[in-house]
């Protein structure tokens, strides 16, 4: 019984040492300088390149910022996420929207949804118009989440503890 009990200690925590927290995965990136000359809008087409060493559950969020009582007089028209290699899109969505055909104005919010990338260099992609004219207006963008990748020397150490484990408790049962 004692050595089906260590056993099972042993594969506990083997199987710990395969599924343990990874580190999270955390970036921000923002443009504080969008302002326009008062006869046409400020354009603005920002990419940002960051790495992912191991594939990664990665989400986020883009908001629209002013450091005006009103506004903010930024536009995203479109956010995405690429590898730097391109392929594939990975679309932001608009989940809190103006409607500037009739003139208002305020916050923007673009979310990505919980997404698994694959490890290596990724862009992200903003892009939109900023209509402000009395001060430089932004958006701020972060992304998160979590690599599935265990930093190896953690793994090799929990691997070795259960075989300790296991080992001594065979050594006992003869």
């Amino acid at each position: 019984m004692k050595s089906l009990s260590a056993a099972f200690t042993a594969l506990s925590l083997a199987f710990a040492a395969a599924t343990a927290a990874a580190a999270p995965v955390s970036l921000s990136f923002s443009n504080n300088n969008i302002m326009s000359d008062g006869n046409d809008a400020a354009v603005f087409n920002d990419s940002y390149d960051f790495v992912l060493n191991a594939q990664t559950l990665l989400s986020g969020i883009v908001t629209t910022h002013t450091p005006e009582a009103s506004g903010p007089w930024v536009n995203i028209t479109s956010a995405f996420i690429q590898a730097a290699s391109g392929g594939a899109i990975y679309a932001l969505t608009e989940t809190q929207a103006v409607n500037w055909d009739a003139d208002e104005f305020g916050v923007e919010t673009w979310t990505f949804s919980p997404q698994w990338l694959a490890a290596g260099s990724w862009q992200l992609h903003v892009a939109g118009e900023g209509y402000a004219v009395k001060a430089p207006e932004g958006y701020d963008a972060d992304l998160s989440g979590r690599s599935a990748e265990l930093p190896e020397p953690a793994a090799l150490a929990l691997v070795a503890v259960a075989l300790a484990g296991l080992s001594l408790s065979r050594r006992r049962a003869r």
